[in-house]
């Protein structure tokens, strides 16, 4: 079975394209001395980093990081279904690969009245996307 691989719609438009370039922006924005709280749930921004990382990088270097994230964001594109979920596959980016949790993306598509499984509301989305660099840092 082939994996649905989400490839990068804004690297090198909205952060640096190259493994080595995005750890040292994203690095520019986090600070690791910094005492971590336990949170539920955070609200970041979704612009290129040149914009919105220094705000994206307080808020991710104040709480511990869980094991599983779930990301919501608007489209952006209009493109596909207008509430969705991105149901199976992996991020490919510049850092590496992260994987969809598949049976928790489907549960919550499941549960709800709106969302949808669809992958193509993502494709070319970037509030989800510019996220990623901070939870791999």
């Amino acid at each position: 079975m082939e994996i649905m691989l989400r490839k990068p719609a804004v690297a090198d438009y909205f952060y640096q394209g190259s493994p080595d370039g995005l750890r040292e922006q994203v690095g520019r924005y986090v600070s690791t001395d910094i005492e971590r709280i336990k949170a539920i749930g955070v609200l970041a921004p979704h612009a290129g980093l040149v914009y919105s990382g220094a705000v994206a990088g307080a808020v991710y270097s104040k709480v511990t990081l869980p094991e599983t994230f779930i990301l919501i964001g608007p489209n952006h594109t209009g493109l596909g279904a207008p509430v969705s979920v991105f149901s199976e596959g992996e991020w490919d980016m510049p850092n590496g690969r992260v994987k969809v949790d598949a049976e928790l993306a489907r549960a919550i598509a499941g549960q709800s009245r709106y969302a949808s499984e669809d992958y193509t509301a993502h494709t070319g989305e970037h509030s989800l996307e510019v996220q990623i660099p901070f939870i791999q840092y």
